[in-house]
C-alpha cells in the first residue's frame, strides 16, 4: 500500500475507534433494573456492628438516702441509729450469679465498715437497716463478715465515726457483679474477699457518702 493510501485509511479509522470507545460501558456498570445494589462496608450504617445490648443501662449503684458524693445522713453513723442505708442497683451485667459489697473509708486507712457476699443475682438492692448477722434469710443466703471494728462487734454494717476535726471522710459503697458465688460456709475478711473475686468480676459500681464531725 502506498503512503498516500495509508494516510487515507488512518484518517477514517481514528474516528471509528474514538466512537467505539465512547460507547464502551464504564468499569463499574450500574446494576440492571430490579437488581439490589451491592452494599459496601462504607455504605453500612455506623451502628451496624454495635452489640445488641448497647442500649442497656450501665451498671450503677444508688440510694434514696443520699446522692453520690453528697452528705451521708447522721442516722447511718454511730452518732445516730447506726443502721445500714438502703442501697439499690441497676444495669446488672449478663451472666451475673451473685453480688458482693464492700464499704470502706479511704480517708481512715481503708477502714472497712461493711462486707457482704453471695447476694442473690436477682437482687436489685438491700433494704435500710439490714440485720447484723453472719447469714441472712432476706436476701436469702447473703453472707456478712466482720468490719475493722473487730469481731466483738459482730458481722454486718457499722457506720462512720470519724475523728472530730478530721475533715470530710468519703464512705465508699462498692457493689460488684460476679460470675460465681461462694460456698455457703465460706467466711472472708475484706482482703480475702477481694482476692477471691479476682477473675470473676463482670461489673463494679460505687456510691460515695460524705460524713464528718
Amino acid at each position: 500500500m502506498s503512503t498516500l493510501s495509508s494516510i487515507v485509511v488512518a484518517s477514517f479509522a481514528l474516528p471509528v475507534v474514538a466512537a467505539l470507545a465512547a460507547q464502551a460501558p464504564p468499569a463499574s456498570a450500574p446494576a440492571a433494573p430490579g437488581t439490589a445494589p451491592a452494599t459496601t462496608d462504607a455504605a453500612k450504617p455506623a451502628d451496624a456492628a454495635a452489640p445488641k445490648d448497647a442500649a442497656k443501662a450501665e451498671f450503677a449503684v444508688k440510694s434514696p438516702a443520699f446522692k453520690n458524693n453528697e452528705r451521708l445522713p447522721v442516722e447511718y453513723s454511730t452518732d445516730g441509729e447506726n443502721v445500714s442505708p438502703e442501697i439499690t442497683w441497676e444495669g446488672t451485667p449478663t451472666g451475673t450469679k451473685s453480688f458482693a459489697l464492700i464499704c470502706h473509708d479511704p480517708d481512715a486507712g481503708q477502714f472497712i465498715h461493711w462486707i457482704a457476699w453471695n447476694i442473690p443475682a436477682d437482687c436489685k438492692g438491700l433494704p435500710r437497716g439490714l440485720k447484723r448477722a453472719a447469714t441472712l434469710d432476706d436476701p436469702k443466703g447473703m453472707r456478712q463478715g466482720f468490719t475493722d471494728w473487730g469481731k466483738a462487734k459482730g458481722e454486718g454494717y457499722l457506720g462512720p465515726a470519724p475523728g472530730k476535726g478530721s475533715g470530710d471522710h468519703h464512705y465508699t459503697f462498692t457493689v460488684v457483679a460476679l460470675d460465681t458465688d461462694f460456698p455457703a460456709d465460706k467466711v472472708f475478711t475484706a482482703r480475702e474477699l477481694r482476692s477471691a473475686m479476682k477473675g470473676h468480676v463482670l461489673g463494679k459500681a460505687e456510691l460515695v457518702g460524705i460524713f464528718s464531725r
